[in-house]
């Protein structure tokens, strides 16, 4: 390997907007294009397939078990052999989600392929991407790159299920998932012009940090703590929408992708400036009071609930990412990058089948309530590191 290949990589290029970081940020909005109109399946699941709130938790719940079981796999594929095949194999797999779900007409081992399909295509693509961000940016910008690296990706999770919502409710769902495949391939081929960026190979004498190590552990668990409201938000506002007669929901969508996108694009310089614990355990707190305000307020009022949860969210996860990269080792990027998504996922699917069970069982009130507090002992965890390092 020459020596261009072992140097890190902010040093032979600090400029964030490079050529190639341009170029991934094209290939990550289409992935995210490709992606995001599975945010409105659980509308699919209960107008189309008859589905109720534990029946879509499980179906949620299958996407991020496969998310997680494929995690630790693509950890080492990402380290081992290079973040740019995997990006492309990504897209590919979001592709076959939507062509199989062309085929979907009830609750089944068909839909359960297609969200298996869905997990490890989005565990392939957003952790080759995120490590390929990673390896590009300059280590002092490192929020930032990635607050736009979720801005390419989180812009369209407003413009997919708006084009969706109309689609189905025009020509039907078959040209939603129609769609989303005709997207994922064309991501794989951008993906394919990127050059695999170099990456940093530890020397013989470097001092090598655990990837489970405490710090690190408890970045883990935040993150998973964390899907608690997400998945409150993002999974069970559609049926909950639904069942109080409240039938268009795409606004929930643009009010979370506008405020989102303004915090990513606008606000990682100041995640950098004012630190990533701090700016992750405020995020928390805010994010915490979401889920129980959707409930207060009713979906009537989904754009402004969006619009908040976008607030959470915009500062969360690229402030948690950018904590875990502080605390690892760059030669570990990868599995560490896997890790965190990983928890996300797996927080995701545990939390989908416990709320939408709790939802069905008692009320949806109860959900949104065992939500934000869960998620306001994520921020206690960071929290209590906090404090601990001070003393």
């Amino acid at each position: 390997m020459s020596t261009e290949a072992n140097s890190p990589t902010p040093s032979k290029n600090p400029r964030l907007l490079s050529r190639e970081f341009v170029l991934l940020l094209a290939s990550v909005s289409l992935f995210g294009f490709s992606w995001s109109f599975y945010l409105i399946l659980p509308k699919f699941f209960a107008s189309e397939l008859g589905m109720d709130a534990a029946a879509i938790g499980r179906a949620v719940a299958i996407e991020g078990v496969a998310a997680v079981a494929a995690t630790p796999l693509v950890g080492w594929l990402v380290d081992r052999y290079g973040r740019r095949p995997w990006l492309v194999f990504g897209n590919l797999m979001l592709m076959l989600t939507g062509i199989l779900y062309l085929y979907v007409d009830r609750e089944g081992p068909l839909l359960y392929l297609a969200q298996v399909c869905w997990g490890v295509g989005m565990v392939m693509g957003f952790n080759s991407a995120g490590t390929m961000t990673a390896d590009i940016a300059p280590s002092d910008r490192m929020a930032q790159a990635l607050g736009l690296f979720g801005a390419a990706n989180l812009g369209m999770n407003a413009i997919s299920p708006t084009i969706a919502e109309l689609l189905s409710a025009s020509a039907g769902w078959r040209y939603v998932f129609i769609a989303s495949a005709s997207a994922g391939l064309v991501a794989a081929l951008l993906s394919t012009r990127l050059r695999e960026p170099p990456r940093h190979v530890p020397r013989v004498d470097e001092v090598r940090i655990p990837i489970l190590g405490g710090p690190l552990l408890r970045v883990y668990g935040t993150t998973a703590l964390m899907t608690a409201a997400f998945t409150a938000l993002f999974t069970l506002h559609q049926p909950f929408a639904l069942e109080l007669g409240v039938t268009e929901v795409r606004s929930f969508f643009i009010g979370f992708a506008i405020v989102a996108l303004t915090v990513r694009l606008g606000g990682g310089r100041l995640i950098d400036r004012f630190g990533v614990l701090r700016s992750s355990i405020v995020a928390l707190v805010l994010y915490a009071a979401v889920p129980p305000m959707l409930g207060i307020l009713g979906p009537e009022h989904l754009f402004e609930i969006g619009a908040m949860m976008g607030l959470g969210h915009g500062i969360a996860y690229p402030a948690l990412t950018a904590l875990a990269i502080e605390r690892a080792d760059a030669s570990s990027r990868g599995m560490v990058v896997s890790i965190i998504h990983g928890a996300f996922n797996g927080g995701h699917a545990f939390f989908a089948y416990a709320l939408g069970w709790a939802a069905a069982r008692w009320d949806y009130d109860a959900a949104f309530g065992a939500a934000g507090l869960l998620t306001l002992a994520g921020a206690a965890v960071l929290s209590v590191n906090r404090r601990t390092k001070a003393a």
